[in-house]
């Protein structure tokens, strides 16, 4: 009977600790990408010959980008070019024998792009939206190569590894793991490898507040960080996890940074209304 009793107890315990997490917003759950339960994952690999062209995303896989097929592939195209032109002005040149990572890289709006560098360079797309992912590793590959991450600091390369990691509107939405990111993305890339990510700064409030037709000002309305005047914090987040949207001041990013890379460019309005950060790896 105390054996029993032992047991009962032993796995009361666990309940409520069970119980705690799920009334907990940030749960352990968060964590790991998947599919609701009793959910079925039918995929047929339909891979594009070299001389089509690649396949669009259905729709809802486009994450507010473009009105039809036409506008979304712009929109990547646009964005790749500025980052490309933004990279080869600090001398970044892609080698062959060091893989790119599109970290964050969605339905592959940016990635299919660079379909001609895939060709000579391994080229990486990974999320932690696993339907992304799995429409991408079913469409699109080759030339590219996906997997799907969680949100938990961690990537499936050797260090020392990648020669470009970028992300667009990546670290916009990253809360309070996102030094333990850049440390991990500092790991992988080589020594001089370089990261192009986007940010939310002083740069973003300010095209914010002079513009305020545009969709983040919008929702932002009336809080503090688009009223002139108002002494912003070196860091604020709104929101939480995935939805949550988050602003740095430069001179605290500096500081964070400083000891992982070298902050070789900071060009305000790259991606929109966020600036991008290109950091090269110290080496």
């Amino acid at each position: 009977m105390r054996t029993f009793l032992n047991k009962l107890r032993t796995r009361l315990r666990r309940l409520r600790n069970l119980a705690d997490v799920s009334e907990n917003p940030i749960s352990f759950t968060k964590y790991y990408s998947g599919r609701p339960p009793g959910t079925e994952l039918n995929l047929r690999y339909q891979p594009t010959p070299s001389t089509e062209a690649l396949p669009v995303p259905p729709r809802d896989l486009w994450l507010g980008y473009g009105q039809d097929d036409a506008s979304y592939l712009e929109s990547g195209k646009t964005d790749v070019d500025a980052m490309l032109a933004i990279l080869q002005s600090v001398g970044w040149a892609h080698q062959p024998d060091q893989p790119i990572l599109d970290l964050g890289c969605g339905g592959g709006r940016m990635i299919r792009h660079l379909r001609s560098i895939a060709e000579k360079t391994p080229v990486w797309g990974m999320d932690i939206s696993a339907p992304h992912i799995s429409w991408l590793k079913t469409r699109l590959v080759p030339p590219f190569h996906f997997a799907t991450n969680t949100t938990l600091p961690h990537l499936p390369f050797p260090d020392n590894h990648i020669g470009l990691v970028y992300c667009g509107s990546v670290f916009t939405h990253i809360d309070e793991l996102a030094e333990s990111w850049f440390m991990e993305v500092q790991r992988t890339l080589a020594p001089g490898g370089y990261l192009f990510c986007t940010l939310h700064d002083e740069h973003t409030r300010e095209k914010l507040m002079s513009d305020p037709s545009q969709p983040l000002a919008r929702s932002l309305r009336g809080h503090d960080l688009i009223n002139s005047g108002v002494t912003v914090p070196d860091i604020l987040v709104l929101g939480q996890d995935a939805n949550s949207n988050v602003f740095y001041h430069s001179r605290y990013l500096h500081a964070m940074l400083a000891p992982l890379f070298e902050v070789v460019k900071i060009v305000p309005g790259a991606y929109g209304y966020q600036t991008a950060w290109v950091l090269r790896k110290r080496a």
